[in-house]
């Protein structure tokens, strides 16, 4: 049985999945993000993922 902590972290995990899903749908382009930077992507907090979401994809 899943923790509440592991839930939470596939939740978040399958939001970016979905987010990115979506920007590329409208036509954002997605290889601005490294790897590297994926990976950091995990321990930020949503807030801070967001704000730098924003700022990868402003136009």
């Amino acid at each position: 049985m899943l923790t509440k902590k592991v839930k939470a972290e596939r939740f978040r995990a399958m939001r970016r999945r979905n987010y990115r899903a979506s920007l590329k749908l409208e036509g954002f382009e997605l290889d601005a993000l490294s790897v590297a930077e994926q990976a950091s992507e995990v321990a930020l907090s949503e807030e801070a993922l967001i704000a730098k979401l924003k700022k990868a994809y402003a136009r």
